[in-house]
């Protein structure tokens, strides 16, 4: 067959090619072998058994460029076609057919341009690296070690990340072994964690400390075994990350997480985070231990939460959330009471604000922090237990007073000589109930309960209140409102208290004959709707002293006042979400600005007609 192959070859003017026999080559033989320019594999008949295949296959897997022919018996079509899915590339059936076979494999493996293509599609010839820089590896180590059949381990190639700092694997180790390249340290680490993937046969991921540039640096690392056709692991893939950046931030992470947990159990303070989309929300151990439980003995659900609240506090904490939840409000602020697991009342400050968002704009995540002020409000009851008392103790015998005050004006009132002493005993009477009404409003529970009101009903009330004042005063008021059928949820009796205090002020500092103008009007501020209502005298104003200290408990510069008025204005306004600001109008006299949320949508009395 030989001799046959010779004499076609030579018949039409060819070199004979080498017909290589590799039935007896070793692993190391086949994976050494080069081959010439014009050499071929030329086989004279259909391998005999699968170890024959699978030595062809591997051949062929080493020389790419190496044409290969296989030799059919004539009119064995199905063999042929088995042999090309193969991965051969010609079939011949006579040595005379034979060089054509070679001449057709040959083309098989030339490009469009007649330039021999390697198995990985680059020319021969073509420099191999003209792509790099367009894939690079911007984090990873790349690299494969060769293990020979003796157990020898090779760096065969190095591929590290874009801006490698440091010489923890160069591209230049390929071709050495790893204790001729790395550090004593780094090469006896990764010699064994090479010997378990040998044994184990399976991939290894770890994490380990390797010395680069007099620092030392972390790594993470996956190995995994490559197997050749006889099954042997005859390559390691190694895969590995500096996570030294990382480990340092999850480090810090820690101790920041450990300083936040240390500082909350100082302050009683109990973090939460709400996840908007799905109802679950996420409560800190120190919020349980608040309220007596063990981490999640609650559900972590918001409805599991609402069902710890006091009854008398849910309706203004759902309103509170809602509020911010619909942006009228920039964050959430309540106080309210949860039941601990002892069935006691704990009282809660909770402040929060949404955090993330949606694409559509609706909010998707919302975190906050919950104080136990139980000692506070107990303070606060306390307090308003002692004023209670007081002023009950005092409102009898000045009731008293006023009483015989009013008979003695009756009899001896048009006299003269009495006048001026009644006067003045009438005057102090009426401070003293001015203060004991001042008092007992200022003590008054913070449990706020708003219901829809109409605004314009509130201040012809509260007008209502001071038209004594207002005629002895000689003053008009002026009341304007942007949105005469107004409706806000509010606590009509507290509100009322609070635009008859801002009335009252404006009153008393005006001039006789002059004007108070009350006006609300639609503000939208930083994203939120308000309701603005400012109160407007044309007196003298506030000088600077009384602007910085216009909102402290019994301050004030009016002789017979209580110094509580405006307090209790601040106080209510807040718990109703709002602010209150005090200035000097720009054409003379004071002005003070309450702000209200504004809802989101327009609210009606029950039973009203539309307009």
């Amino acid at each position: 067959m030989r001799r046959a192959l010779g004499r076609a070859f030579m018949a039409v003017g060819e070199p004979v090619p080498d017909c290589i026999d590799i039935s007896g080559w070793s692993e190391a033989e086949l994976d050494s072998f080069v081959c010439g320019p014009g050499d071929a594999l030329l086989l004279w008949g259909p391998a005999a058994t699968e170890a024959w295949n699978i030595r062809i296959r591997t051949f062929r897997a080493h020389h790419p460029d190496l044409p290969t022919l296989v030799r059919i018996p004539k009119g064995d079509s199905a063999i042929g076609e088995a042999m090309l899915r193969e991965g051969f590339h010609e079939t011949y059936v006579t040595a005379a057919q034979a060089p054509e076979a070679l001449r057709r494999g040959r083309a098989r493996l030339m490009g469009p341009r007649g330039q021999a293509q390697s198995s990985s599609g680059l020319a021969r010839g073509e420099d191999p690296y003209r792509f790099d820089g367009l894939f690079q590896n911007l984090y990873d180590w790349i690299y494969v070690v060769g293990i020979s059949e003796q157990g020898e381990m090779t760096f065969e190639t190095v591929n590290p990340p874009l801006h490698a700092s440091g010489s923890f694997l160069n591209p230049d180790f390929a071709g050495r072994s790893p204790e001729s390249c790395l550090t004593s340290s780094s090469a006896t680490q990764l010699i064994a964690h090479f010997q378990r993937v040998l044994q184990g046969g399976t991939p290894l991921q770890f994490e380990e400390e390797h010395p680069i540039a007099r620092e030392v640096r972390t790594f993470q690392t996956i190995l995994t075994p490559v197997r050749n056709k006889w099954g042997r692991i005859h390559r390691i893939a190694g895969i590995s990350r500096d996570i030294t950046a990382l480990k340092v931030a999850q480090a810090e992470l820690r101790a920041s997480e450990e300083r936040l947990n240390h500082a909350l159990d100082g302050t009683q303070q109990g973090l939460w985070d709400l996840d908007l989309e799905t109802g679950n929300i996420y409560r800190s151990p120190r919020w349980f231990g608040m309220l007596g439980y063990e981490p999640g003995a609650i559900a972590s659900t918001l409805q599991a939460g609402f069902d710890l609240i006091h009854p008398e506090d849910r309706l203004q904490t759902e309103a509170a959330l809602n509020a911010h939840l619909e942006g009228r409000l920039p964050g959430l602020q309540v106080e309210y009471r949860l039941r601990t697991q002892s069935g006691d009342w704990l009282w809660v400050f909770d402040a929060g604000k949404v955090v993330a968002w949606r694409s559509d704009g609706q909010p998707a995540r919302m975190a906050g922090m919950c104080t136990d002020i139980t000692d506070r409000r107990r303070a606060e009851e306390s307090l308003r237990a002692l004023v209670g008392g007081v002023v009950h103790e005092i409102r009898n015998p000045v009731y008293g007073i006023s009483i015989n005050l009013d008979a003695l004006e009756a009899t001896f009132g048009e006299e003269p000589r009495y006048r001026p002493f009644l006067s003045a005993l009438r005057e102090s009477s009426d401070r003293i109930q001015g203060l004991m009404n001042d008092l007992r409003d200022y003590g008054e529970p913070r449990t706020l309960n708003p219901e829809p009101c109409r605004v314009r009903s509130l201040l012809e009330d509260a007008l209502r209140s001071c038209e004594t004042l207002q005629v002895s005063r000689a003053c008009k008021v002026r009341l304007a409102l942007e949105d005469e059928a107004l409706v806000l949820p509010l606590n009509a009796r507290r509100m009322h208290q609070v635009f008859r205090n801002l009335i009252e002020n404006a009153l008393h500092h005006s001039p006789s004959n002059g004007t108070v103008s009350v006006r609300g009007r639609h503000l939208r501020d930083e994203g939120h709707d308000w309701w603005t209502f400012s109160v407007e005298d044309e007196g003298s104003g506030f000088d600077p002293e009384s602007l910085a200290r216009a909102f402290e408990p019994f301050f004030t510069r009016r002789k017979g006042g209580t110094g509580l008025g405006l307090s209790i204005v601040k106080r209510v306004v807040e718990e109703h979400g709002g602010t209150v600001a005090v200035e000097n109008a720009s054409g003379g006299g004071a002005r003070v600005t309450l702000r209200l949320p504004a809802p989101r949508r327009r609210m009606e009395l029950i039973g009203e007609p539309r307009g």
